[in-house]
């Protein structure tokens, strides 16, 4: 069987498994193109790649796959935690959270962590955090799969995976149960520079709103504006939206940079 011949079973048969695990045809397309096109530049198979088709479908669905390690709904029993985080610290609470059992289901609207820990049965847990456009998600995804991470969550443009500790430091990184730690008592962890960010827009929003109803009253000429003043308004705000466009991208640049994983210690 050639080589192209063997590459196009493989991604056939991933876009069954994912139609059979409920994907839309249009993700379907979408992701098998951006796969496609990944395995493209790697001159590597598929298969080696990303692993068996029907597991890649399943990490890529959020779930795991038939014969795969078994991933119940927490138990009755189970503690249940929903905390934050902000970019600055996410990483660093979720493993520390992770290593207390805590393991993270999804990541809601509002960018908070829904966590549960089982009490019998406990396992450490680690995090990683990406930063990564929407439509590379997939591709993520099916990359790191091979080494035992599973989506657990997406905020903007942050991709959350998780895997338990077993997956590198074997056995031994269960938890008995004398070893739980409390619940935090705290739900919220920002740090001074996401506060001193929120201040500085406020304070420039304020500035802003304040110049602009004074500019439109009659207080000080008693006319309105003028032609220039509206074109001056017109490229204030130009510059505002570019100031903010460039700060938006230095600050993903920045998370991306500052992004740890495990496997890097």
């Amino acid at each position: 069987m050639s080589e192209e011949h063997t590459t196009r079973a493989y991604f056939d048969e991933l876009a069954a498994h994912l139609r059979s695990n409920g994907a839309p045809e249009a993700k379907v397309t979408s992701v098998v193109a951006e796969l496609r096109d990944y395995v493209g530049e790697s001159d590597n198979a598929p298969q080696t790649e990303f692993g068996p088709a029907a597991e890649l479908a399943a990490q890529l669905a959020g779930h795991r796959a038939p014969g795969a390690a078994d991933a119940p709904a927490p138990e009755p029993g189970a503690q249940r935690w929903v905390w934050t985080a902000d970019a600055y610290v996410d990483q660093e609470m979720m493993n520390r959270f992770g290593a207390q059992g805590w393991e993270i289901e999804r990541v809601d609207r509002l960018g908070r962590f829904i966590s549960h820990r089982e009490p019998r049965s406990t396992l450490r847990w680690e995090y990683r955090r990406d930063v990564v456009d929407r439509k590379d998600r997939a591709t993520l995804t099916a990359r790191i799969a091979p080494d035992g991470w599973e989506p657990c969550g997406h905020w903007m443009y942050l991709a959350y995976h998780k895997r338990p500790l077993a997956a590198s430091t074997g056995p031994a990184a269960a938890l008995d149960k004398g070893e739980l730690p409390k619940r935090p008592r705290r739900s919220v962890y920002f740090t001074r520079k996401l506060y001193a960010g929120l201040l500085t827009f406020v304070v420039a929003a304020a500035v802003s709103g304040t110049l602009t109803w004074y500019a439109t009253s009659d207080h000080g000429s008693g006319q309105g504006l003028s032609d220039g003043t509206y074109a001056g308004f017109a490229c204030g705000a130009a510059l505002g939206l570019a100031l903010a466009t460039r700060n938006l991208h230095r600050m993903r640049e920045k998370f991306r940079r500052a992004s740890r994983y495990p496997d890097d210690a």
